[in-house]
Order: structure tokens, then C-alpha cells, then sequence
């Protein structure tokens, strides 16, 4: 036992000594933080200078103007200039399709030569068919299409009305016929925003991700540098296959757990100091929830017990960390896979799909982190054998279990592997040796 914790205490002392380690404790946080939140504000920031564009109305009905002036309610952040400046409106008739070329031609001219940032042509018969009316940009702007749905959606609904000669104004039936913003509100009466609920499980699994896939190749490369450089041969004389392995991987955990109990620290700082910052409180509900703050530790030292192991593995039946890339991308690929289900997942987290993901051991630590993070903060009570916290915790025993059929797996190969040089191992050799 006293030669485990030699190698423990040199693999930790490796890490923690670094002062990469230092800088990776304020770093990591505050680059996730800034991948996720930037974004998402750059995605909701105001344009700083009025956009042009124009409009081609062949509706016969004034639509261009009455667009024109719809989109007068629009304003930068001033609150008094006008966001869009519609430079010109072109009345075209019907016929006039000649005519209605050579402007079309001229003004895609115009977004070429970045002159119009838009172009909005009000087709014929736009009342009746819902494709006659389209936007030309070389831009994808989310926010400018929905306007100016929006703004057209109104103008020819007047049309309409107007048309079927309803026995009211049609100010009247579009007061009466108006849409509304439906609020929504969890089982407390509170409301945090999607934003703030997605962008908060992308800082917690894409902090989780770097840790355990960035800790887990640090055993990787440990195992093949010490293999390659013959010091294994030295260490398996006086320590056992089993004894090495296993210090390498709880010597690296130790620091990841050191890591992530002073983010934890923080935390608690952070949170009995709240009163004299203005967190909102939807912010405060997910960063400051005992539920998710201690399943995101257990998830993340579990998950990189598991994912080191199988690093573990990987070195020691490799000779490069060249042949190793061959065997990381598929673990990668495990590992950002809730980021690629995630939109089904936070749409739907209480799901049978959903549920049945989070219980496989190499997913659950990231996929059911997403789950807890998005149903959590809505508990109004806690019950350890039911719901979203019966279910992570079963998931946690799920993987605790595979971490130790991980450890026995890695442990029969790694004896053999570590002193394997030359050509890489087919898989029915990697079986005997497990069998062995």
C-alpha cells in the first residue's frame, strides 16, 4: 500500500506544483463562462448604426409605405433613431414585369455592394398567398426576418379584412385578434429564462468535458511517455502493474478534486457574500442549487474515475500518442454528444429517450448533469428515490459500478500492455489478456 501512495503522491504533486494548475482554477471557469455568455449577448445586442434597405411593392395597395412607417417603432438604443432607413419604395404593377427585373437587378446589385444590408419585395396577390412576399440579404439575420414577418403579417391582415367586408373596423379586429407573449412559469410561480438555463448547462458541462477529457489524456500520455522511455520496466520492478495504474489515476483525480473543491469554496463565498451583489435570481436558482452543485461534483470525479481509466487503457496497448488519436475520437464523440442532443434534451428532459441516454455510464455524467441542471431549479420538494434526484442517483451508482468493471478490465490489460513494444494489439489479443 505504502508504494500506491509513492505513485500518488508523485502524480499529484506533478499537477498541483504547475503553474498551469493555478491558472487553470481562475481560467477555465471564466473561458467557459465567456464561449456561453458572449454569444448569447451578441446574439441579442442592437445594431449600432441604422440599417438600410428597400422595398419593391407590387401589391397595389400601399404596402411598401405602410411597411415603411410599421417599422418606424423600431429604435437603436438611443431610443430615438430609427433602426432601419428604408432609402427607397418601389411601386410596380403588376405588368410591369420588365420594369420590376431591372429594379430587382439593380437593388441586388445594391446588397452586393453592401449599399442595402435588405431588399423586401411585397409580390402581387401578397394577401392571398403567404410566399408572393420575400427578404433579399446576404445576411442571416433572425432578428430583421421576424420584424418584418411581423410588420407584413399585420399590413395585409388589414388587406384582408378590408376584402371579406367585415361588418367592423379594422382597427377593431385587429385589436380583438391580437396576439399575445405567453409567460411561462415552473411549478414555484417563478420563471428563469431558456437562456439562462441553456447557457448555464453549457458552462457546467463544457467545464466538466475539459476537466475529465483533459485530466484523462494527462494519464494517457503519462502511461505512453513512461512506456516508451523503458521507466515503466524500472517502476514494474518495484511496484505492481495494478499499484501504477491505479495511482495514476487517483493521483490525477486528487487534483481534479482539489480543483474542483475550490471552485466549490468559491462558490460558497460567492453565495454568502450574494447580498451585496445584484444576481438575478434565475441566475441565483441554478448557480446557487445545493442539487446541482453537489451532483456536478460527484458527476465530474465519477466520470473522470471512469473516462481515466479507460485512458489508462489506451496507453498502455499504444506506442505513440499518434496510434492513440485513433481510440480518443470515439471517446470525444461520447462525450459532446449531449451537446449535439441537447436541444431535444431541454425541450424534453423528463422523456422516455431522455431518461434511458442518462442512465448509460458513459453518458451519464454529462447528459444527466444537463437533465438535473434544466429540472432541478423547478423542485418544490426533494425526495432521493424519485424524480430528477432519484434518477442522478441511480445513475451515479450506474457509473460508480462501471468505474470498478473499468478498473478490473484496464488492470488485466495494462499488466501485459505497459511491456507490449512494436506492433499494436488486435482486439482478440486484448480479450485473452482480459481473460488471462
Amino acid at each position: 500500500m505504502s508504494k500506491f501512495w509513492v505513485i500518488f503522491k508523485r502524480e499529484y504533486a506533478q499537477v498541483v506544483k504547475k503553474k498551469s494548475f493555478i491558472v487553470g482554477i481562475v481560467l477555465t471557469p471564466l473561458l467557459m463562462i465567456g464561449f456561453s455568455v458572449i454569444p448569447a449577448w451578441l446574439a441579442s445586442k442592437k445594431a449600432s448604426d441604422t440599417e438600410p434597405l428597400a422595398v419593391i411593392d407590387r401589391s397595389g395597395y400601399d404596402s411598401g409605405l405602410k411597411f415603411s412607417q410599421s417599422l418606424e417603432r423600431y429604435k437603436l438604443d438611443d431610443d430615438s433613431t430609427a433602426y432601419y432607413d428604408v432609402r427607397g419604395i418601389f411601386d410596380i404593377d403588376d405588368s410591369e414585369s420588365e420594369r420590376y427585373q431591372i429594379v430587382y437587378d439593380s437593388l441586388v446589385q445594391c446588397i452586393n455592394d453592401q449599399q442595402l444590408k435588405y431588399f423586401v419585395v411585397i409580390g402581387p396577390d401578397a394577401q392571398l398567398v403567404d410566399t408572393a412576399s420575400f427578404m433579399v440579404t446576404n445576411s442571416d439575420n433572425f432578428r430583421a426576418n421576424r420584424r418584418f414577418g411581423d410588420c407584413l403579417s399585420e399590413i395585409l391582415s388589414a388587406i384582408r379584412l378590408q376584402e371579406s367586408k367585415v361588418n367592423l373596423g379594422v382597427d377593431s379586429v385587429l385589436s380583438l385578434t391580437r396576439q399575445i407573449d405567453l409567460a411561462q412559469k415552473d411549478a414555484k410561480g417563478d420563471s428563469i429564462p431558456f437562456e439562462i438555463k441553456y447557457f448555464s448547462a453549457i458552462i457546467f458541462i463544457g467545464i466538466m468535458f475539459g476537466m475529465i477529457f483533459g485530466y484523462g489524456q494527462l494519464v494517457m500520455r503519462s502511461v505512453i511517455e513512461e512506456k516508451n522511455s523503458r521507466i515503466m520496466e524500472v517502476l514494474i520492478s518495484s511496484v505492481s502493474p495494478f499499484q501504477l495504474m491505479l495511482g495514476k489515476v487517483i493521483g490525477l483525480g486528487a487534483a481534479t478534486f482539489t480543483q474542483v473543491s475550490i471552485w466549490v469554496i468559491l462558490g460558497a463565498g460567492l453565495y454568502s457574500m450574494k447580498g451585496s451583489f445584484d444576481i438575478d435570481s434565475s441566475i441565483d436558482r441554478i448557480l446557487f442549487n445545493p442539487v446541482i452543485a453537489a451532483f456536478f461534483v460527484f458527476f465530474m470525479m465519477s466520470g473522470y474515475l471512469l473516462f481515466s481509466t479507460l485512458f489508462a487503457l489506451i496507453g498502455s496497448i499504444v506506442n505513440s500518442e499518434k496510434e492513440a488519436q485513433n481510440f480518443v475520437m470515439p471517446i470525444t464523440m461520447i462525450m459532446i454528444l449531449p451537446f449535439m442532443l441537447g436541444i431535444y434534451i431541454i425541450q424534453n428532459p423528463n422523456s422516455t429517450a431522455s431518461t434511458v441516454l442518462s442512465l448509460i455510464p458513459f453518458l451519464t455524467p454529462t447528459m444527466m448533469m444537463m437533465r438535473v441542471i434544466f429540472v432541478a431549479p423547478t423542485l418544490t420538494e426533494y425526495s432521493l428515490f424519485s424524480g430528477i434526484i432519484g434518477e442522478a442517483t441511480l445513475g451515479l451508482v450506474l457509473v460508480c459500478l462501471s468505474v470498478l468493471g473499468m478498473i478490473w478490465i484496464t488492470s488485466k490489460v495494462f499488466r501485459v500492455g505497459i511491456l507490449m513494444y512494436g506492433k499494436r494489439p488486435t482486439l482478440p489479443e486484448i480479450l485473452k489478456w482480459v481473460r488471462y
